[in-house]
């Protein structure tokens, strides 16, 4: 079952078919991925068969696995996603690691966490950090729906405020921050049109484009954040892969690049 389902979703595109394959038998057989391999010869019963193709049709029409197993992991955490936010991405734990290692050197640090979405960010550093105050900002009245819920479960005891609105207005009356973090949409126009199924047509477009300049919501972010942080804060923000390069003329002051080598986080003092 496992060879045949990895082999239809390659044929359907998918960059990790066996990957893919695996995780939805575990949703179906209720198992650890490395359950597959110790009883790799157990039969599926006819529900587990019908359930488990079911998923499959799913991802080979292109849904995200994490949506269609309702949760993807995040710096340890399993974070409850559906179309109403972005999936959480690896390389922004590279955000979440400049952003704690900063921040636990203060004594009840404020931060807020701009385009919130899942409330991957803003729970992690909230989760890290001892003491840390977290002001969670998204556009999307659907998405902090979200992120409220991803709180309850994983850090019900951290202090996270929720606010709904276009990027940092909401915090204009909460100025003199430590940090103000974000991963804000940085694909452009041109870049849409390349993205994979799976991203392009069912992840949220308002967490992913940012216009004809990759980097426009970077530049309203600097207008708008800075003035907002305390004379030692910092300002960190992921960038796709040249954005740094743009941005390095507007008073960056450090880059942390990514597993991949990208120059993934950008970070502005005031």
């Amino acid at each position: 079952m496992l060879r045949a389902a990895a082999d239809h979703l390659a044929a359907r595109g998918s960059d990790s078919p066996r990957l893919d394959a695996e995780l939805l038998a575990c949703r179906v057989m209720g198992c650890a991925r490395i359950d597959l391999y110790v009883a790799h010869d157990r039969p599926l019963s006819e529900a587990e068969t019908a359930a488990y193709r079911e998923l499959v049709k799913r991802r080979a029409r292109g849904e995200p696995v994490a949506y269609i197993l309702g949760e993807r992991e995040f710096y340890g955490r399993s974070f409850v996603v559906d179309r109403r936010v972005l999936v959480p991405r690896p390389e922004t734990e590279h955000l979440v690691d400049e952003a704690v290692a900063f921040l636990r050197t203060r004594t009840s640090p404020r931060v807020a966490d701009v385009g919130t979405g899942s409330g991957c960010i803003a729970i992690s550093i909230a989760s890290e950090v001892p003491g840390a105050q977290v002001i969670a900002v998204d556009l999307s009245a659907d998405a902090l729906q979200v992120a409220r819920l991803n709180h309850e479960r994983l850090a019900p005891d951290a202090d996270i405020t929720f606010l709904e609105g276009d990027l940092c207005v909401p915090l204009l009356e909460h100025g003199g921050f430590d940090a103000i973090v974000s991963n804000p949409p940085y694909i452009s126009t041109q870049e849409m049109a390349a993205l994979p199924r799976d991203v392009a047509e069912f992840e949220p477009k308002t967490a992913l484009h940012s216009g004809e300049d990759p980097v426009a919501v970077h530049r309203r972010l600097m207008q708008e954040g800075l003035p907002l942080l305390r004379p030692d804060g910092r300002l960190m923000m992921e960038v796709g892969e040249g954005g740094a390069q743009i941005l390095g003329g507007l008073s960056a002051t450090r880059t942390v690049r990514d597993l991949a080598g990208v120059d993934r986080v950008v970070v502005v003092a005031p």
